[in-house]
Order: C-alpha cells, then structure tokens, then sequence
C-alpha cells in the first residue's frame, strides 16, 4: 500500500449496485464501497453526461450542488459542497448537459428504509469532448469485462490461488477485492452485467478500436458464462490507444518524470517537484493527477512510497 488511493474506472450500474462497504477504524483511515464485480472504492472515475446541477441547503451550507451523471448504464448522483470548493465551482459553471470527466469519492448512504443507495462526492468536474466521454466509458468497460470475469472465475469449481492470479499479471488489489466481493455477496446475476456492458457497446460503437475490443469479448462471456478469461488491465489500456493529444501529454509528463528521478539522489520524482514543474509545461493539477491515475492503472509509473514517483520498468536503484 502506497497511502494514495487510486480511482476505480467504475461505470453506473455498477456503482448503483454496491451495498457493502468498508469503514474506517480510525479518524483518517479510509473507507470503502465495495462493489459486486470486486471494486474496493475509495474514489471513483466515471465519465457521461450530467444535467444542470441544482442548489441545496442554506446557511452553511448554502452553495452544495448536486447533480445525475448519466452513462450508458444508468445514473448516479454527483454531489459538492464547500469542501470541495473546486469541484462546487464547476458545477456551478454547467449551464446544460454536459460530457464530464468525474473524480471522487465513493459514498453510500442508507435512508430511513435502511436502502443503500451509492453516489460521488466530486473533487474535480472536468467538461469533455464526447469522443474523449466515449474512450474513458469504453476504458471502465473493459475494467468492468476483466473484473467480472475474475469475480466468476474465484467462484468456480475450480477457482485459481492468488499465487497463480499474481502470476497471471492480475493486480494485487483486483485480487483483494474479488476475494472481499465473495465474502460480502452472495451471489452476483452476470447477465445483467453483460447487458450493461452491451449498452456500453451500443453507445460507443462509432469507435472502431472499441468495438473490436468489446465485441467479440462481450458476445463470448455472454453466450458461456463458464468461459472467463483474467487479462491484465495494462493490455485493454494497450489495446484502447490513447488519441494524440494524450499521448502527447502523457509523454511530456513522463519527461518531466525522468528528470526528476534522474536529479533526484533516491531514483524518484518527488509529488511536489512533479506538480511545480508539470505546472510550467502547462500541465494543471487536475490533468496532471488524471494523467498519473491513467499511467498507474495501466502500470507504465509506479509510487512505491508515498509521493515518490518512478518508471514502472525502471532500473532499481540503490
């Protein structure tokens, strides 16, 4: 564990389908929703389309928005208050349905009737161009395919050891929330999964890359359930190439990246020397913490210690 929470690329029927979660024993000790499909959610990364935010409280909390996020797969709420004045201020901003990139953290609230019901509290709203919305929806589908697909095959008859996932390239926390997902659930319904991710498919299928990815993956988890297959999520962000204009950022964050760790006496790039000087080549916060979730789900980076930065397939240093 590195004491930085990653987002779980999660799509909305997912998320709305989350009753478990994970609390905290101490003050700053983080909790988590913990999925069907085996998401361990601290945050979360969701893109669709939110409609115009409304305005709730007053006094206090006067200015706290809240607002649907739309995928292909259904709606959750995005809320934001004064603890997330960035965040607040962007919805704030939307005048109409939007395409959003959201950021935030997971959350599940139980009304009266003792029902969960998920939402995003949002640290960062950022407007995207609908073919940008299309590839990150693509990009949580493909997670979402992988993660079913290992949460079917832990129950199987003949369900592999964490030895032999490890050994398969599967994440570390994939596995630890598969295995948390078969103690807090029952069972789980794949079908309706595999019509969520058909829905995605619908959705996106003007994208080439996409449906050659999706389609033929889909069609075989659904026609036999008992197939399932555990493909590292570094060959689907392969296979989903970024468009130029990422590829360019990612690569100037990158250069920048391997300065530091090449300045720096201890091999990394130090969390704030990064955002100083990604900031001078135009890089913000938001894209730039964006560009660093992206580059560690797909394990091009790593941060073996808190704030500390480095290549992945880097040399170790001493």
């Amino acid at each position: 564990m590195t004491g930085r929470e990653l987002a779980w690329r999660v799509l909305a029927h997912e998320l709305r389908a989350s009753s478990e979660e994970e609390k905290g024993s101490g003050e700053k000790s983080p909790s988590y929703v913990l999925s069907p499909l085996g998401a361990r959610m601290n945050r979360v990364l969701m893109s669709g389309e939110i409609a115009v935010p409304e305005p709730l409280g007053a006094g206090p909390n006067a200015g706290f928005m809240r607002a649907p996020l739309t995928d292909p797969t259904g709606t959750v709420t995005v809320t934001a208050g004064a603890f997330q004045p960035h965040a607040q201020a962007e919805l704030q901003r939307i005048s109409s349905p939007t395409s959003v990139l959201v950021v935030g953290k997971a959350t599940l609230f139980r009304g009266t009737e003792g029902s969960p019901v998920a939402s995003i509290r949002a640290e960062t709203v950022r407007p995207i161009a609908d073919t940008e919305c299309r590839t990150l929806t693509a990009e949580a589908a493909t997670q979402s395919l992988e993660r079913l697909e290992l949460v079917l095959r832990l129950r199987g008859a003949h369900a592999p050891t964490d030895d032999d996932l490890r050994g398969a390239g599967v994440p570390p926390a994939w596995i630890r929330g598969a295995r948390a997902s078969l103690l807090r659930y029952s069972s789980i319904d794949p079908t309706l999964y595999y019509a969520s991710l058909r829905a995605v498919l619908i959705a996106v299928q003007g994208s080439s890359r996409t449906a050659a990815l999706m389609e033929p993956r889909a069609g075989l988890a659904a026609s036999n359930a008992g197939v399932v297959r555990v493909v590292h999520p570094r060959a689907a962000a392969a296979t989903l190439a970024p468009s130029a204009g990422l590829q360019a950022l990612e690569g100037r964050l990158l250069e920048i990246l391997d300065d530091l760790a090449d300045e720096s006496p201890d091999g990394y790039a130090d969390m704030d020397d990064l955002s100083e000087r990604a900031a001078r080549h135009g890089l913000d916060g938001e894209r730039m913490e964006e560009l660093l979730n992206y580059l560690s789900e797909n394990g091009t980076i790593e941060e073996p210690l808190v704030g500390k930065f480095r290549r992945a397939d880097g040399p170790p240093r001493d």
